[in-house]
Parts: C-alpha cells; sequence; structure tokens
C-alpha cells in the first residue's frame, strides 16, 4: 500500500519529499502519545565509514568518544569547525565491520565533504549509502509491543543501542532511539525491503494500535521533547553548548578533535552568553526568526513555534540570553504577543 492510499498530503522537507499528514495533526499526536506512530524518515541521511582506521578517524573527528563504541552500541555526536560551531549533529553506530553515520538530510553534503578533506594517511573509505537506504521511526508508550508483534527482538540497553532483526522477511536494524519523549526505536533497512517492513506493521494492526504520522505531528512532538532540530534550531553558526548539546553529544575526557579546544574554553569559563530555552505562548504563533525582547531590548529569537495538542497551548524553542533564562521570565514578542521561559522538555513520559 503506498502513503496515497493512506490519504497522505506531501511536502518538501530539505529538498526530499516527506508525508506531511496522513489525518489531522492533532489526531497524529495523541496516537503516538497513547499507543504507537509509524513516522516517514525521508529527511534521514547515510554515511558509512569502513577501513581499519574507521573508528579512530571518526573519534579524532567527532565531539563525542567513538573509540569506546562495542559492536551494537551507538553514540549522538557533533562534527565541528574549528570555530567550535557545528557542521552536523550525526547519529553513530558501531556496526560488526563498519561504522554507520545517520545526519539531517541538509548535512550530509557538509559533513561528507569535511571528513573527506581529513582522510590522509588514515586507512578509511567513506560512502553515500543514502540512495540505498531509507528509515522509518516507531515511536510510543506501544512501540516496542509493536515490533515485537511483527518479529523484531527487543533492543538491550542504553538509547542507540542497536541490532539486527526480521520484520517479515525483511533484514531491518532496529535502534533503540526517541525522539518525541516516548519510547522510540528507528528502523533503517535498505529500500528494496520498504514494501516488506510496512506490510509486517500492518499485519499487526489489530494486536497493537498504530497510526502512520505524519511530519507535521513529528515537528510537534519533538518540541514537546525539547529535542533541537538541525538546519531549524541550529546550524553552522550555533555552538552545541548553545543547543544544550553537553551531556549528549560531548565527551570531555576523550582527547583532541576538531573544535575541542573551543568547547574545553567554554567549559572552563562556565557559560555561554545565550541557550536554546523552552517559551510558552500567548497570541498569535510567531513565525520562526521572530524577536524576543525586554524593555525594547532584543534578548533572543524564536526558531521553532508549534500548537502543542499534548499541552493544549503553543509552545516555542528559542535561543534566549542567559541573563534572562530563569524559568518564568516574560519576554515580548514583535507582534505584541507574549513568551515565557520555560524549562526543557516540556514533556517526558515518566518511565
Amino acid at each position: 500500500m503506498t502513503y496515497k492510499a493512506l490519504g497522505a498530503q506531501f511536502a518538501r522537507v530539505r529538498g526530499s519529499l516527506v508525508p506531511e499528514r496522513f489525518a489531522e495533526v492533532a489526531a497524529e499526536c495523541r496516537a503516538v502519545r497513547s499507543g504507537a506512530g509509524v513516522i516517514d524518515r525521508t529527511d534521514r541521511a547515510h554515511l558509512t565509514a569502513s577501513g581499519p582506521d574507521a573508528r579512530s578517524f571518526l573519534h579524532r573527528m567527532l565531539s563525542n568518544d567513538v573509540n569506546s563504541l562495542g559492536p551494537g552500541q551507538g553514540c549522538y555526536a557533533t562534527l565541528l569547525n574549528p570555530q567550535g560551531q557545528m557542521l552536523a549533529d550525526l547519529y553513530v553506530f558501531q556496526l560488526d565491520d563498519h561504522l554507520l553515520l545517520e545526519t539531517d538530510i541538509s548535512a550530509k553534503e557538509r559533513a561528507r565533504e569535511t571528513l573527506e578533506k581529513f582522510v590522509i594517511a588514515d586507512d578509511v573509505t567513506l560512502d553515500d549509502r543514502s540512495p540505498q537506504l531509507a528509515a522509518l521511526s516507531v515511536d510510543g508508550p506501544a512501540a516496542g509491543r509493536l515490533l515485537a508483534a511483527a518479529g523484531a527482538v527487543a533492543v538491550p540497553g542504553n538509547e542507540l543501542n542497536h541490532t539486527w532483526a526480521k520484520l517479515g522477511d525483511a533484514p531491518v536494524l532496529v535502534v533503540r532511539l526517541s525522539e518525541t519523549g516516548e519510547e522510540g526505536y528507528r528502523l533503517i533497512f535498505v529500500v528494496e525491503y520498504a514494501q516488506n517492513i510496512w506490510d509486517a506493521l500492518v499485519a499487526q494492526e489489530k494486536t497493537v494500535a498504530w497510526k502512520p504520522v505524519g511530519h507535521a505531528a513529528w515537528n510537534i512532538l519533538r518540541t514537546e521533547a525539547g529535542i533541537p532540530w538541525y538546519g531549524v534550531d541550529m546550524d553552522e553558526r550555533t555552538l552545541p553548548p548553545e543547543a544544550g548539546l553537553e551531556a549528549r553529544a560531548i565527551s570531555y575526557d576523550k582527547g583532541c578533535y576538531v573544535g575541542q579546544e573551543i568547547i574545553e574554553r567554554i567549559r572552563s569559563r562556565g557559560h555561554v552568553n545565550r541557550r536554546l530555552a523552552g517559551l510558552t505562548l500567548s497570541g498569535a504563533l510567531p513565525a520562526a526568526g521572530a524577536k524576543l525582547t525586554t524593555n525594547g531590548k532584543e534578548v533572543g529569537t524564536i526558531t521553532t513555534a508549534v500548537d502543542s495538542p499534548t499541552l493544549g497551548r503553543a509552545i516555542a524553542l528559542g535561543y534566549v540570553r542567559r541573563e534572562h533564562l530563569q524559568p518564568g521570565t516574560r519576554l515580548a514578542l514583535e507582534s505584541g504577543a507574549t513568551a515565557e521561559v520555560a524549562p526543557l522538555p516540556f514533556y517526558q513520559r515518566s518511565s
């Protein structure tokens, strides 16, 4: 069955045509919060790094500890320029004989070109596998039960751990990964198996209730979960600590990597001048780029604003200068609407 047969409306995201919605967006959000949703991730790109020096090379290039990864483990990392600014954010998965990198499709070429530029004496080969690989996200409190019913084994341990499984007769890499505040998994597979995998999930509809979910709902869900999106909430001008990525994407014990001197200087200084914050909104929903002010002085910028069906109100992510980051601080928007600083995440299912 095709997405069009399911009533999908499409939109371009980073140049890729993705299902924007299948039904009412709020209903798709509720499906993920109450059961399970399956989300097309055509907006993700995949690179592989292979060869005897692949792991040590990536360890020297990325901000997190790649050397410590064993088969079946992964980490979240950033690729930085010498000024410590983010050229890409990536998931790094250690497979048996190579490493798989996943990044936003808008950052793929920049990431690939930057990595290749630094391959000098290393025995490492970088390949763009994006045309051959596809990805789905399965999120919600029933996500694990859905995958188990379809034949996938449980993924043990921590976030970004992964294992090979079969859905129907299709091999798929199942990654423990939540971008919605719910239990979540990423399925990565060869494009030719897409229909087999979809059919394996459809076959479980009477066992575990789930819905196809579009990109518009995903954007709301990840905003509720306080997760920044590269190209929207962070870009090549952003320092990882500004986006709150220190705990997830940076190892302070691994030694040198490109941009490390700047990141270490920020840690020793103790702060950055702005940080990504949660904001609750009153008034009209602002556009990305809307300025936040206090007493007529600009103190921040909106990056994402959505109507949250989970919270029943408008919320946003945006950068706010550190002296105005205290939760409860009220800021003004040019439209006359107001924003109040709120702690992140807005939503996280309790364990």
